[in-house]
């Protein structure tokens, strides 16, 4: 029995597109999340099947109820041996500055493997604001040792890759990213905090951190020989006109169970 809150029904009906995944990936602030929420409403209108991550993970809820809905999705997964103890040994090994960044590493990892256990084991497609890239972002931003970074990197990405994936890289300049982050009563982002917030070196570390990450998940697409499957928007854009293009990519041609490889498109950067 599936332990994860459904306050919408959306597992009864999301069986008929099994593995689609749309999952992005940009800084704090670089408007990632409203355009995901964007890209889900125009895809759902002719698939109503597919699932909005956020809304199953309860994250425009209070933090009581995002952190219990993640224990729960992370306690039904642990049970069914959908979380990897290898993937959790390596963000583990990872030192960060200080006990409580090194267990909100390991838990922000850990919940980003058990939502992908429980889509697969639900034959879910979904919309993600956030997975996988974004939890690796989230764990190097602070870390201190830089020659495990590319061990982690390369330990998760080899599980990120496949032709029912597409990832959407959301830019903005990190200047644009800090604004947009001092206008925010939620505080979600540890580049809100005090200090970090005011530091544009910081700001800079993460945007040059994302980049890393993206050239990492193309060459392990290269290694794999299959063809990457990221499409880049500008996060300063209007977010309906980029949800609809980077729809219209996902709906090029005849699709049956999967989508076709990402296309150049206008406005968007394949």
């Amino acid at each position: 029995m599936n332990q994860l809150a459904d306050p919408d029904g959306v597992f009864a009906a999301a069986r008929s597109r099994p593995d689609l995944c749309v999952e992005f990936f940009g800084l704090p602030g670089s408007g990632k999340t409203t355009i995901a929420r964007e890209v889900y409403a125009v895809l759902a209108r002719r698939s109503p099947e597919l699932v909005f991550a956020p809304r199953l993970l309860r994250d425009e809820s209070g933090a009581a109820k995002r952190v219990t809905a993640k224990l729960r999705l992370i306690a039904a997964e642990a049970g069914r041996r959908g979380i990897s103890l290898n993937h959790l040994r390596s963000t583990l090994a990872i030192r960060q500055p200080r006990l409580r960044d090194s267990l909100r590493a390991a838990f922000t990892v850990t919940t980003v493997m058990s939502l992908y256990g429980n889509l697969r084991r639900h034959h879910l497609g979904a919309v993600l604001d956030q997975g996988l890239l974004q939890a690796l972002w989230s764990v190097l931003l602070f870390a201190k040792d830089d020659d495990k970074d590319s061990t982690l990197i390369a330990g998760l990405l080899k599980d990120a890759v496949g032709s029912q994936r597409v990832y959407v890289a959301v830019e903005a300049s990190p200047d644009l990213c800090a604004e947009r982050l001092a206008s925010r009563k939620s505080k979600h982002s540890r580049l809100q905090d005090s200090e970090a917030a005011t530091d544009r070196e910081m700001f800079l570390k993460a945007e040059l951190l994302r980049q890393k990450i993206l050239g990492d998940l193309r060459a392990t697409y290269r290694k794999q020989g299959v063809p990457s499957l990221i499409i880049t928007v500008d996060g300063s854009a209007d977010p309906v006109i980029s949800a609809k293009q980077i729809a219209d990519a996902l709906w090029q041609g005849e699709l049956v169970a999967g989508l076709p490889p990402a296309t150049a498109i206008p406005g968007v950067k394949p």
